[in-house]
């Protein structure tokens, strides 16, 4: 079960770091992390649950649906989201021949 990860310096100044391991087009395990701040703290742990058994497709619209609930200091869920998607596809690529994303 392959795992991707994807690490930028955002618009707010601040590194995001995504890691994902994706199983046959399902996110099994997700982590954000960096140096921004999310309020509420809890936030952050609760979009990495919401994300769990969700599909690759289906995982930018899990993250939008967190717009309102959490504030995000020096990076945005855009930038969540964008990371994700290029971890997911790092993930993807990175899966053994003949194994299925």
């Amino acid at each position: 079960m392959p795992w991707g990860s994807a690490i930028r310096k955002v618009r707010g100044g601040k590194t995001v770091k995504v890691e994902v391991r994706v199983e046959e087009g399902t996110i099994r395990e997700v982590v954000i992390s960096g140096d921004f701040f999310a309020y509420p703290p809890e936030a952050i742990e609760e979009l990495e649950r919401a994300l769990k058994g969700v599909s690759v497709e289906e995982a930018a619209s899990v993250v939008r649906s967190f717009e309102g609930r959490v504030q995000v200091v020096g990076a945005s869920l855009k930038d969540f989201e964008e990371l994700l998607m290029e971890a997911a596809r790092h993930a993807e690529e990175s899966a053994p021949k003949g194994e299925s994303p």
